[in-house]
């Protein structure tokens, strides 16, 4: 990958997807917690069970990696200092996103294999323009990449984005904290998207209305009066789409960022993930285990680099592509 390879060492994460082997990312965690946490109040942040219940967190990690994934992203879905405030919890933001970090080194070291450390930075629950300014969501950003950054991950997840706009400020944090730390860690963003109903024409959107191209060019946000950029601006590594839509959609999504990207002269220089809900939102239907195995060539050959599952998904799923990528590849 360009930004890599003048002088600076690829991370190993973005090797092993240079041998041409698709890695595993892992499954589901706030459904996860819906289930194995039943005594605790409705809505809670399940966060804040890094600090409260860590043997409940290192179980979920550890059934992920037995599972097989490759890719395991930290219990912070919801810790920017942002989102955090809907839980009144802003203040314990280092301490979730430290500690999330921590469990998950823990149980690596227990595996005897190389399991890669993602930290997960979601949306802030705010739309810039709106509740909340830019400045505001970058700060918010910069506080929790910060914390994961010197935690020690092995890549920054930055996903479910609905406001593009919101993923630009997210890179900005993010490399404004890297050079303070004076560490290197790539970068992978991915967008949540809508489905296409059958016989509807035209690209796949986000819910705020971004193609494709738009993600990758650039777009004026109205709600902001500011620009986007575009992630080709933006330098990231991995792109791509996770939850709402199922497998299906997801791999048209999939197939319309790998031609960009090869009509753009990117190849070999952006990476695209793919992980859609096994719960699909628009159709309330619901894609087992073996539902994903079935589906994981069509994502790899749409080219995708990085697969896995999101809401509603088990530990199970990941088993079963794991053995599906077995089946097709050998490996």
């Amino acid at each position: 990958m360009t930004r890599w390879s003048v002088g600076i060492k690829m991370p190993k994460i973005l090797q092993c997807v240079a041998t041409g082997r698709p890695l595993i990312s892992d499954s589901a965690t706030g459904t996860w917690f819906q289930h194995a946490v039943k005594s605790r109040v409705r809505g809670e942040c399940c966060d804040q069970y890094n600090v409260t219940q860590p043997d409940t967190v290192r179980e979920l990690y550890r059934a992920k990696i037995v599972a097989g994934a490759d890719l395991i992203l930290t219990n912070t879905f919801n810790s920017t200092p942002m989102r955090l405030r809907e839980f009144n919890l802003q203040s314990e933001a280092a301490a979730f996103n430290a500690a999330a970090v921590h469990l998950l080194r823990q149980v690596i070291a227990e595996c005897g294999r190389e399991v890669f450390v993602g930290g997960n930075v979601g949306p802030t629950g705010c739309l810039i323009g709106q509740s909340a300014s830019y400045d505001e969501v970058l700060e918010s950003m910069r506080a929790q990449i910060r914390a994961l950054v010197r935690a020690g991950v092995d890549i920054l997840c930055l996903e479910t984005i609905f406001q593009s706009l919101e993923a630009q400020a997210a890179v900005e944090a993010a490399r404004e904290v890297l050079s303070e730390e004076r560490v290197r860690v790539p970068l992978y963003v991915t967008f949540a998207f809508m489905n296409r109903r059958d016989g509807t024409a035209g690209p796949f959107r986000t819910f705020f209305g971004d193609t494709v191209t738009d993600i990758m060019e650039g777009k004026h946000d109205r709600l902001a009066n500011r620009r986007y950029v575009g992630a080709v601006a933006l330098g990231v590594d991995v792109v791509g789409a996770n939850c709402s839509i199922g497998i299906e959609d997801a791999a048209g999504v999939t197939q319309e960022f790998t031609h960009y990207i090869n009509d753009h002269g990117l190849r070999g220089r952006m990476l695209v993930s793919a992980k859609p809900n096994s719960e699909v939102m628009s159709t309330m239907t619901y894609e087992d285990p073996a539902f994903a195995s079935a589906g994981f060539g069509r994502l790899v050959e749409a080219g995708a680099h990085f697969v896995g599952f999101c809401c509603g998904s088990t530990p199970d799923h990941i088993a079963a592509v794991v053995h599906r990528r077995l089946e097709l590849l050998g490996s």
